[in-house]
């Protein structure tokens, strides 16, 4: 009895051996991993471990039990079914045991067909619906509409001949986007009001639109509640969302002293527009946040930008609450995010190179993502999540925190390099790290949560730039560039 059973168990050693060969081999991604940029799933390392050392114990166990039980009794029957029963017996806990090892990991549900042709660029994306359950990639000639559980295609709209994609509205009201167009080294403006349901032009508008933008560009229009607005020259004009008919019209005009001014950024949320407005004068600058009733245009108030050069950059990371990336020329001017209470309270600087870290957020130009960029930042309820690099570092390879009402870091974690972040809830953000592992924080406190913790995605398809979303039940990454990696791609 105890030599048939010594049999059993040398056959189970020996079927364990084969099978955590053949799990470790199959789940090395692309056939090669262990490299900064594709790492190898976290149990395949001691499944092979275990694999090659069960493959010797396993034979010379089998050799030395078979032997003795055919001393006992002589035949080739009996030894060869125990084994097998042996193998048999082991295979489903060795399954277990490697997905315990493995640890959760995701895998390609669909990918959709390389941009055509080449030279087209993703400008932006929108989610659609509650669950967002169709993801709307906006390119430089064509707005496509995928659903989000399949990759299938909903719907294509093209751009106007011989104009692109300039500028799109950060969010959909109602199911409404907007989407502005121009010609070669023309002024972007032409505005469609789209329907992302159907895929449906609702409206078209033409006016004379701010001439330094000419390209895609992030801030030129915005959608709230029923009412569409695009800025101009010289201020902002407001249309009816889902008829394009002409609301009001809010001339933004500096004084003299104030030299050239121009609206650079409008953004609207909760029936509150806000409208970046910088002026020039020589090489002397300034700037102010226009505050407006989205619905009326009449002005609420008005806050300076504390600038005295030129701004270089001034970007909307969140539209309520008001949140502004903004930089000056001047090299010890202001860089920083900056975050507007409600009330006229005062205004809090995080700024973006501190004594133990920098905020990763200068690099935003690049191909892809111009009319609506993807920030590596989110602000999940009045917390700012970014990523971050110790200083003199060039890669993101941590995630922070701040408190958007005072400026603090509420903490920081390591996340590798970052490649999306993206906020899932109102108390949690997901990270994707360039080298396809996925991570979910507590926007709180910082802790890894949920069983999103440590995922590794097995098909790592990121271009140069990509963002990363959540839609219906469903990891979604979108590509700015889609030529040799798929535009966009779901896992699960």
């Amino acid at each position: 009895m105890r030599a048939g059973l010594a049999v059993v168990a040398a056959g189970a050693a020996a079927g364990l051996a084969v099978e955590f060969h053949v799990l470790g081999w199959t789940s090395v991604p692309g056939g090669s991993c262990g490299g900064r940029y594709r790492p190898c799933p976290d149990g395949t390392t001691p499944t092979l471990l275990l694999a090659f050392a069960l493959t010797f114990t396993g034979y010379i166990a089998l050799l030395l039990t078979i032997g003795k039980f055919t001393d006992r009794r002589p035949g080739k029957a009996v030894p060869a079914v125990l084994a097998v029963t042996g193998v048999l017996l082991a295979l489903w806990p060795g399954w277990q045991a490697y997905l315990w090892m493995r640890g959760p990991v995701l895998d390609l549900a669909w990918q959709a067909g390389h941009d055509r042709p080449s030279s087209v660029r993703a400008e932006g994306v929108w989610t659609v619906g509650a669950h967002g359950s169709t993801v709307v990639r906006v390119r430089s000639d064509t707005l496509v509409a995928y659903a989000a559980r399949d990759g299938e295609v909903r719907w294509t709209l093209r751009a106007p001949v011989r104009e692109s994609v300039c500028g799109m509205s950060e969010g959909l009201a109602d199911g409404v986007g907007l989407v502005a167009f121009a010609r070669y080294q023309k002024p972007c403006d032409t505005v469609w009001g789209v329907d992302t349901r159907t895929g449906r032009t609702l409206w078209q508008r033409n006016f004379k639109g701010v001439s330094a933008f000419t390209s895609g560009s992030d801030g030129l229009l915005a959608a709230d509640g029923d009412v569409a607005l695009a800025l101009t020259d010289t201020g902002v004009r407001a249309y009816g969302l889902t008829d394009g008919r002409p609301r009001w019209t809010t001339e933004l005009r500096g004084t003299k002293a104030d030299g050239t001014c121009t609206p650079n950024v409008v953004s609207a949320a909760g029936g509150t527009a806000r409208v970046v407005v910088t002026c020039q004068a020589q090489e002397k600058g300034s700037g102010r946040v226009v505050t407006l009733d989205a619905a009326t245009g009449r002005q609420r108030g008005s806050r300076a930008l504390p600038v005295e050069s030129p701004v270089d950059t001034a970007m909307v990371i969140s539209a309520e609450p008001f949140t502004l990336l903004l930089e000056e020329r001047d090299e010890r001017g202001v860089a920083a995010v900056l975050a507007y209470p409600a009330d006229d309270g005062d205004l809090v600087r995080i700024p973006l190179s501190a004594d133990d870290e920098d905020l990763m957020l200068r690099q935003v130009s690049g191909e892809g993502f111009t009319a609506r960029p993807a920030l590596p930042a989110t602000v999940s309820g009045h917390t700012l999540v970014v990523a971050t690099a110790k200083p003199g570092g060039y890669d993101a390879d941590h995630v922070s925190a701040y408190a958007l009402g005072d400026g603090r870091r509420l903490w920081r974690a390591g996340a590798d390099e970052v490649a999306g972040l993206v906020s899932t809830g109102p108390d949690r953000v997901a990270v994707l790290g360039a080298n396809g592992r996925l991570w979910t924080f507590d926007t709180g406190d910082g802790d890894r949560i949920g069983e999103d913790d440590g995922v590794m995605v097995t098909t790592n398809r990121l271009a140069a730039r990509t963002q990363l979303l959540r839609a219906d039940g469903t990891w979604i990454v979108v590509n700015g560039e889609g030529t040799k990696e798929p535009p966009l791609y779901g896992l699960r």
